[in-house]
C-alpha cells in the first residue's frame, strides 16, 4: 500500500470535473455555436446575390435578343405608335408628335434625337412641364436635340413596362393640375422639383430623360366619342420586360387534375394521382378542370428590366450605347405632390438629388472654375433635410441624370465657346478635356465605398453624404475656388435597382 507524506491513504477512482472546468467548456461551445449562428445569415445572403446575379445574367441575354428580334428602338416604331392615336377630332398634340399625323410640328419629331420644351416656353403655357408640347412657330431654344451633343443621340430612358403599368400616356381624356389632356411626363430620373432652383433662376439641369414607349395600349372614349385603337402588339409588354416564370415544382400529396395524356379530367382524361415531387409541374390546369376553365400561366413579377441608352450616330440610327437595367420587387407606382412651388408626380422608388461628380476642396486650376483634383471617383450626394435620407448601400448603383433640355440653358451652363458667360474650362489633369460635358447624359456607377449621411457642413439645411464609385467618372462637375458646384449635377437613386449591364443594340 501507498502511503502519502502526510499519512493518509490515498482515494481510489478518477478526479471529478470542476466547475471552472465547466464554465470554460460553456464558453468554447456558446463561441463555436454563435460563430456557426452567424453563418446562416451570410449564407441567405451570398444566395440572394446568386440568385440576382444569375435572373440578371439570363434577363439580360433575353433583353439584348428582344430588343434586336423585335427592333424595339426602330424610330418608326414609336411614328406607328403615334398613327394609332390619330382621329378626325383629336387636335391636341400626341405622344410623338411627327409631320406624317400632326401639322403643329413641322420637319417631324424623333423622340431618340429630340426633346420638346418645357414651361411657359410652350405656345399653351398651362400645360407645361407637364406635357410634351411642340407649337406651330417654335422657339428655336425651347427644346434641345442631337445637333450639339456631338454626332450621338440624346439619352433616354425605353421603359414600356412602367408606362403599361400605371397607365400613364399622353391621353387626351387624362386630366393634370386641372388641365385636360395635360398628364405627367414622368420622366426618368427628374428632380426639377426636389433640387433647389440655380442662381440664374432657372431648374436645376435635371429634368430627367424621357420615358420612352412605343406600345400603345389607349382604350378610352376620346375627343367627339372617338374610341383610340389598342397597338395589338401591347399585350406582350408584361411577357417581354419581365423574368420567364418560375418552375413550381409539384406537391405529391394533391391530385395532378391533368391526365398524363395533358387531357383534363373533365374531358375524358386520367388524373394523376402520384405526381412527381422532383420534376416541374408544367401543367396549367386548376381545381376547375371538370370544365373549360383551366389554369393560365402567370408572369414572375419579381424581376423586371428596361434600357437606358443613345444612338451611337444620328447619321445611321442603327446603333445604340446603353444598358440593360434590371429591377427586383419594382413598384410601379407614382405619388402626386403638392407644395407651396409645384404640383407634380413623384414616380415612387426614384429618388433625385443633387451630386457633385468629382467633389474636392483641391480645385485645379487654383481659384476656379475647375474640377476636384486626385477625386475621379468621388462623388458628394447631397438633398434637403426635409427629404428621407436615401437608401444606398455598398454594391448598389447610381446614375448621373445630369439633363438640360433647354438650349440656351445648355450653352450658358455647358459651354465651351469661349462666349461669356463661359461656363466650362479644359481640364488640365485630363489632357484638357472639358469633363463637365455632355449637358444631357445617363452614366451608371457602382457604390464601393460611402460615408454615412450627415448634416452638410456647407449648405444649411441639407444632408450629404459621400460616395466612392466603382470607376473613372465620365463627367465631373465644375467648381468654383472653395470646391462648391458652379450648377447643379443630378444622380438617380432607386433601391430596387440590381444590376446595371453594359449593352450594344443594333436595329437591322
Amino acid at each position: 500500500m501507498k502511503i502519502r507524506f502526510d499519512g493518509r491513504e490515498p482515494r481510489c477512482g478518477p478526479a471529478g470535473i470542476t466547475l471552472t472546468e465547466i464554465l470554460i467548456s460553456i464558453m468554447i461551445l456558446g463561441i463555436g455555436l454563435v460563430s456557426l449562428a452567424t453563418l446562416f445569415p451570410i449564407g441567405l445572403l451570398r444566395l440572394r446575390e446568386g440568385a440576382r446575379y444569375t435572373r440578371s445574367a439570363y434577363l439580360s441575354e433575353s433583353g439584348a435578343a428582344d430588343m434586336a428580334a423585335r427592333g424595339l428602338l426602330n424610330s418608326k416604331s414609336f411614328t406607328f405608335a403615334d398613327l394609332l392615336n390619330i382621329s378626325p377630332n383629336y387636335t391636341l398634340p400626341i405622344w410623338y408628335p411627327n409631320a406624317a399625323n400632326n401639322p403643329l410640328v413641322p420637319g417631324g419629331y424623333n423622340p431618340l434625337i429630340q426633346d420638346s420644351g418645357y414651361g411657359a416656353i410652350s405656345a399653351t403655357p398651362a400645360y407645361g412641364p407637364f406635357i410634351r408640347y411642340v407649337p406651330a412657330n417654335p422657339d428655336p431654344n425651347a427644346g434641345v436635340d442631337a445637333s450639339q451633343s456631338g454626332g450621338h443621340g440624346l439619352p433616354f430612358a425605353y421603359d414600356p413596362l412602367w408606362r403599361y403599368q400605371t397607365g400613364i400616356y399622353l391621353d387626351p381624356m387624362d386630366n393634370f393640375n386641372g388641365v385636360a389632356g395635360a398628364p405627367p411626363e414622368a420622366r426618368f430620373g427628374s428632380g426639377i422639383h426636389t433640387m433647389r432652383t440655380e442662381s440664374d433662376g432657372f431648374f436645376a439641369s435635371a429634368h430627367g430623360l424621357q420615358r420612352l414607349t412605343n406600345f400603345n395600349r389607349f382604350s378610352t372614349i376620346g375627343v367627339g366619342g372617338n374610341t383610340y385603337p389598342v397597338m395589338p402588339s401591347s399585350a406582350s409588354v408584361p411577357s417581354i420586360f419581365v423574368s420567364p416564370e418560375d418552375y413550381v415544382w409539384q406537391d405529391p400529396t394533391v391530385n395532378n387534375f391533368y391526365s398524363q395524356q395533358g387531357i383534363p379530367l373533365g374531358f375524358g382524361g386520367t388524373p394523376v394521382t402520384t405526381p412527381s415531387a422532383v420534376v416541374p409541374d408544367l401543367n396549367t390546369s386548376t381545381a376547375q378542370a371538370t370544365s373549360a376553365q383551366v389554369g393560365q400561366p402567370t408572369n414572375d413579377w419579381r424581376f423586371s428590366w428596361m434600357v437606358t441608352a443613345q444612338q451611337a450616330s444620328t447619321g445611321t440610327g442603327a446603333g445604340f450605347d446603353g444598358n440593360i437595367v434590371i429591377f427586383e420587387n419594382r413598384p410601379f407606382t407614382y405619388t402626386h405632390v403638392q407644395n407651396l412651388t409645384a404640383n407634380y408626380f413623384q414616380v415612387d422608388g426614384e429618388t433625385v438629388v443633387e451630386a457633385v461628380y468629382g467633389a474636392s476642396n483641391n480645385v485645379w486650376p487654383k481659384g476656379g472654375p475647375g474640377y476636384g483634383a486626385g477625386a475621379d471617383r468621388t462623388v458628394l450626394l447631397r438633398w434637403r433635410n426635409t427629404q428621407a435620407d436615401p437608401v444606398l448601400k455598398v454594391g448598389d448603383w447610381f446614375a448621373d441624370v445630369t439633363y438640360e433640355r433647354n438650349e440656351n440653358l445648355v450653352v450658358s451652363r455647358f459651354s465651351q465657346t469661349g462666349t461669356w458667360p463661359v461656363i466650362g474650362v479644359p481640364n488640365p489633369l485630363n489632357n484638357n478635356e472639358w469633363d463637365n460635358l455632355p449637358a444631357q447624359r445617363c452614366f451608371w456607377y457602382q457604390v464601393l465605398k460611402l460615408n454615412p449621411a450627415a448634416d452638410d457642413p456647407n449648405l444649411a439645411g441639407y444632408r450629404s453624404m459621400t460616395v466612392y464609385v466603382d470607376r473613372k467618372l465620365n463627367a465631373k462637375t465644375l467648381l468654383n475656388g472653395t470646391g462648391q458646384p458652379i450648377f447643379q449635377n443630378a444622380a438617380l437613386i432607386c433601391p430596387f435597382i440590381v444590376n446595371v449591364i453594359p449593352q450594344t443594340f443594333f436595329v437591322r
